[in-house]
């Protein structure tokens, strides 16, 4: 990287999705939420990519923040070894965000059910897609928007918004990205980077990763989560990693929700808006599917790592791979 090191940031939730001072001290009020993102989420002029990161399932907040270090550390890294790899990126100079939530049950490790219901009643009922939605409207509404570069998609200009989501953090990001789209449909500027900008919608999110998504298999093709396939502020396919060692996601999914989840053996549905790559290696460019929504990364041969019982290989995926994946999104973002 060229220049000051990367800006990092943390913000908290409570188990209703509200915004937590920091150290927890109390609610940031409906009101004040604006000026509470503008302290904590400071944008930088020379930043070309913001990423915001949501962790998933029994994590605590200290292991949170040392997970999102970890995986973007690695994205570091991986630019830093291999800048000409990702052609269209005119230098790199990052923000990275992580969004801590109380993720953890007392009842380990069948704590799953628990958690399940926890995130869909911030989700649904909570203050998480609302926060999240002013999340992304706080960045939409401060930087500076991508503009398209010349024809061959080189050197475009702007800065570029990326989602990346673990588990059940993924579940938390569609809500996000769902009332974002309902509160920023306001036009928005042409583009040459993904085939899905509609002229309705700002072009707010350039790239959505889901790290093993605690989803159905066939989440996408029902709602809520369908929406996400129709005209939305994500202009970007939804790439998601599997693989089957991942028992948190196969046995204790399968039991909650009598089905694998996505990030066990892939999504399943909608079958004609579905992708599929292997997990590529770092020295190995990516060639993303043409008009597919949705991009199932099979990692069977990587993410293999952890204890069967308490999870698998759920949280196997802090390797140099991922980041290798995540800057291949953000080029081909541009």
């Amino acid at each position: 990287m060229t220049g000051a090191g990367p800006q990092w940031n943390v913000i908290d939730l409570d188990a209703d999705g509200h915004l937590l001072r920091p150290g927890g001290r109390g609610r940031v009020t409906a009101d004040d939420v604006p000026e509470h993102l503008e302290q904590r989420l400071g944008l930088r002029e020379d930043t070309t990519d913001i990423f915001l990161y949501v962790h998933g399932w029994r994590t605590s907040a200290e292991r949170a923040e040392a997970d999102a270090r970890r995986l973007f550390s690695l994205v570091e890294s991986v630019w830093d070894e291999q800048p000409g790899a990702y052609p269209r990126i005119d230098g790199f100079r990052p923000q990275f965000v992580c969004v801590r939530w109380p993720s953890a049950d007392r009842r380990l490790p069948l704590d799953y059910r628990t958690v399940r219901d926890r995130t869909a009643s911030m989700s649904v009922d909570g203050q998480v897609p609302r926060i999240l939605g002013a999340v992304l409207g706080y960045f939409n509404d401060h930087r500076d928007m991508p503009e398209p570069g010349p024809d061959v998609l080189a050197g475009s200009y702007g800065q570029y918004l990326h989602c990346v989501g673990h588990s059940f953090g993924s579940r938390f990001l569609l809500h996000g990205i769902l009332e974002a789209t309902e509160r920023l449909a306001r036009g928005g500027p042409d583009t040459l980077a993904w085939d899905w900008g509609d002229s309705a919608y700002p072009w707010t999110l350039d790239s959505l990763t889901l790290f093993q998504a605690a989803l159905p298999a066939d989440a996408f093709a029902r709602e809520p989560y369908g929406a996400i396939l129709g005209p939305s502020v994500l202009n970007a396919p939804v790439a998601m990693t599997y693989s089957p060692s991942d028992t948190a996601l196969g046995f204790y999914h399968r039991r909650s929700e009598k089905q694998n989840a996505v990030g066990h053996l892939g999504a399943t549905a909608p079958a004609g808006q579905i992708g599929r790559l292997p997990v590529h290696g770092v020295g190995t460019p990516y060639v993303f599917p043409e008009g597919k929504r949705l991009v199932n990364i099979d990692a069977t041969e990587l993410f293999v790592e952890g204890n069967r019982v308490t999870g698998g290989a759920h949280s196997d995926f802090y390797r140099p791979e991922s980041a290798h994946l995540l800057l291949s999104l953000a080029d081909a973002a541009r």
